[in-house]
This record gives structure tokens, sequence and C-alpha cells, in this order.
């Protein structure tokens, strides 16, 4: 698919966004381990420069190049007072070296330093000196003696192992985007910033119910002929968590129309939920249970069919549950749809982080078709040649292909048949080998 090319779900998708926006709130998050995989609610800016000054990138002696006969040629200068990290920059005397620690200011009048292992002593005493002959006087609190060291430097260019300030940030940089996940290294650098907390998206408030007279809880046991385990339920819950979500209820409901309102109405008041989402109900048979709940006083919901593969049938609206609407998202029953739903629907609703998008050549032994009115997405995986390769067939009961899978190849609209070395657009998700 081209960047040029819009999908048929957009319209959707924005939609639901819509929708969520007036339960979506944000909350103060303090920077620290509570914060990790929490979402900015909003872009932040770097309070000042990172590094602060100009500061020493090894432990040496801050010299001036000027002072220096060049690479590899001998000079010895007398030492001034050592800069550790934490100290006041100060000055460099004319025709002088400092000690300096790694982390320390560089004082004005320098502009590089000599590593220690390049002076005759090669080290520094326990004291921080590293004069020939002891060096009482290399630091402030010791005495006078005029001390010396000589440096012999590998390299006498100006600005060699010094950490210009703001090299890594400079003050007003926009150091955390919007729907940015926070990350030990992110909040790290938001500390760094001078920054101690952040403004997170609050977590939304889910009922999750699966719909059919066919659904099972997990028994441990095979279930009866006709029925099955409820694999959308805990899927869908894992996905909503996993988008930043909170799962107040789970559940699943027999094909009464009536019985699902009012579950829905007494989970969402007994757990002041923010969002509706249930599985099932929407498509186009006689016992839909979703469609026929729409019928009925309370209810507000759309049944659009999304030019796409799996996941086409869709419903979305609201519930009156005590004098207020609670939004509702109804996704298809298959437990591939369900999931793929909730990952290009919810997710983007939720405001959790935009999935990495890559385009890229598709491995194959045989041609795959695809039905050309529709976006297709495929179960696949990311080679280490670069490639994606497709995993599991296309029908959407197949949800061990979608477990094995760590991205979604998206056939665009269009394409009839997808051969071997085709660029397809790939959506990175969790899972595979991960």
């Amino acid at each position: 698919m081209t960047g040029a090319q819009r999908s048929p779900l957009a319209d959707h998708v924005a939609d639901a966004v819509a929708l969520l926006a007036a339960v979506r709130a944000t909350e103060p998050a303090a920077l620290d381990g509570r914060a990790v995989g929490r979402v900015a609610a909003r872009p932040l800016r770097s309070h000042v420069d990172v590094p602060g000054v100009d500061n020493s990138q090894m432990d040496g002696f801050a010299v001036a190049s000027a002072d220096l006969a060049g690479p590899g040629a001998a000079v010895t200068l007398p030492l001034g007072p050592t800069i550790a990290a934490g100290d006041a920059p100060g000055r460099l005397g004319p025709g002088q070296a400092r000690p300096i620690m790694t982390g320390a200011p560089l004082p004005d009048g320098a502009d590089l330093v000599v590593p220690v292992e390049e002076s005759a002593q090669g080290r520094f005493d326990s004291d921080g000196a590293g004069a020939e002959g002891g060096g009482e006087g290399a630091h402030a609190a010791h005495g006078t003696d005029p001390a010396t060291v000589t440096l012999t430097p590998a390299d006498a260019a100006p600005g060699r192992f010094v950490r210009r300030r703001g090299s890594d940030t400079h003050r007003g940089d926009t150091v955390l985007r919007e729907r940015q996940m926070l990350t030990p290294a992110r909040i790290a650098h938001l500390a760094a910033c001078g920054l101690s907390e952040v403004e997170v998206g609050a977590p939304v408030r889910v009922v999750v119910l699966s719909t059919g007279s066919e659904v099972r809880g997990p028994s441990g046991a095979e279930p009866a002929p006709g029925t099955l385990h409820d694999a959308n339920g805990p899927g869908l819950a894992a996905a909503l968590t996993e988008a930043g979500a909170e799962v107040v209820h789970r559940g699943a409901v027999p094909d009464d129309a009536t019985l699902l309102l009012e579950r829905l109405r007494d989970e969402v008041l007994a757990h002041d939920a923010d969002l509706i989402v249930t599985s099932g109900g929407v498509s186009m048979g006689a016992f839909e249970v979703v469609r026929h709940a729409a019928a009925l006083p309370g209810t507000t919901l759309a049944f659009p069919t999304l030019a796409m593969q799996p996941g086409g049938p869709q419903g979305i609206g609201t519930l009156e549950v005590d004098g207020r609407r609670v939004p509702w998202l109804a996704f298809p029953g298959n437990p591939v749809s369900a999931l793929l739903s909730c990952e290009l629907i919810a997710r983007p609703a939720l405001g959790a982080p935009p999935r990495r998008r890559l385009r890229l050549p598709v491995r194959l032994e045989t041609e795959e078709s695809s039905p050309a009115q529709l976006e297709q997405y495929r179960r696949a995986r990311v080679l280490p040649s670069g490639h994606v390769r497709l995993v599991g067939g296309a029908s959407s009961h197949l949800i061990g292909g979608y477990a094995a899978a760590d991205a979604l190849a998206i056939v665009p609209v269009g394409t009839a048949v997808v051969r071997a070395g085709d660029l397809l657009e790939t959506l990175l998700i969790p899972g595979g080998d991960s």
C-alpha cells in the first residue's frame, strides 16, 4: 500500500477516536518505575541544557591547545588545582594544566583534555594529583607546591575529550512527544532534563463481554459438541490492557439481546466503566445478538461493513446507562477478527502509541491470492533477511497463526495476487518468539 492510498478503515478509526475522546482523561505520573509503560498525554520540553556545562569525557588534564607542541610532542606544564565533578569550573592559568575528573566542568581557558594515560606518570595518586615527584600542590585543599606534569598527547586538537554544553539536549528541545510510551531510557532522559513528572493517559475502564450461546468459559475439559472455549474474552482483555486500558469485568453472555443489555448495564454501574467492548453478534446471521440489541431502547449503534479482511463487520455507538451514554465498540466473533479489530480500532481510540510500520519484500513459495476489493491483513513473521513471511492461512478462525506472528502484512485494495518480492506495508506487533 503506497502512502497516497487511504485505508478502508480510516474513517471508522476516526469515528472510534471521536467516540472515546470524552472518556479519555489524563493524570500526572512521577518519573519512577511506576511510569514505565505509561503513555504521554502531551509533549514535554527540556528545562535545561544537557550537559549543563562543557565537561570532561576522561580523567586527565584540562589544558589549552596553544600550550601543547603538537601530537606526540612532550611538554611540561605547572599544575593548578584539581577539578572534580560537582566543582565550580574556575579558570585555567596561562601555560597551566589542571587535573580534571570525568564529568567535571572544563575551566575557562581550556579547550581540550589530555587523558592521564598520556602523562609521564600515567595515573593519578590517591589524592587526585598526577604531578611528577608527588604533587601535593595538585588540589586546592593542599599546599601551593609548584608541581608539574609532563604530557605527550596523542592528539592536540581543540575539543578533544570535551563534552560540550547541550551536546545531548538543548533547553527547549522536545524530549517527549504525545503518545510516546515511557521507557526506562526516556524516564532517565526526562529526569536529566530537569523534569520530575509527566502527564499520562489515565486508564479507560472497560467491560468486555463475549457473545454467543456456544461460548463456554475455561474448564480444562473438552467442550461439548457445538460449543467452544472463549478465546475472545481473554485475548481482548489482554490486548486492551496492553493498550493502556483497565479491564474491570470480563464475561460471556448467550444470544439473548435483553440479557446482553442487562448484563452490560449491571457491569458498567458496578465498576463505573467508561467503555464497552463486545465480540460477536455483528454479522448477517439470524442470531446476531448485538444487532438485535440495537433495536432495544437506550442503544445507539451503527453497523458499518469495512472493506477489510478479516474484521469487516463492525459495530460502534453507545449504550445509555443511568443517564449517561457509554461508548460501545462491537467487534466480530471470530478470534482473529476480534483481536485484529482491537489492534486497528480500539488501540488508536485509546490513545496507545502507534505501532512501527515498514515496507518489506514478501518471501513466498507460491503466489497467494487476495480479494481485490478488500484490504487484507495477513499474519506474518519478519525474517533476519529483512523479508516478511506469511504464517498460517487467511481465515479468521486461525488464532494459532496469529499467536506465531510478529507482524501483519497488509495487502492493499486492488491486489488480487501477491508474488514473491512484492513490497508490503508491514505492521509490527508483539509476538512470535519475542
